[in-house]
């Protein structure tokens, strides 16, 4: 069986490596990035099973992104937990 992949959108370090180990203790594989603008290019080559999403982040807020990743057909079936 072939882990679940999430992705973790979080300017906070700490909050980043709090989740990834909850995550990878629940059989998933994690990838994170620190902006929204990251995450966008991320996405664009991969496509995670799910998505956490911090909602204030300098630059893009998480409902920005949010608004992009459902505005995307590639992305926008995919459940995003903010």
């Amino acid at each position: 069986m072939n882990a679940r992949l999430a992705l973790i959108v979080d300017d906070s370090r700490s909050a980043r490596f709090a989740l990834r180990k909850q995550l990878e203790h629940h059989a998933f594989k994690v990838e994170a990035v620190e902006s929204a603008r990251a995450a966008y290019q991320w996405l664009a080559a991969q496509t995670p099973d799910l998505i956490f999403l911090d909602h204030v982040m300098p630059g893009e807020d998480g409902f920005e992104a949010l608004r992009h990743i459902k505005a995307n057909p590639r992305t926008a079936a995919i459940p995003v937990v903010i």
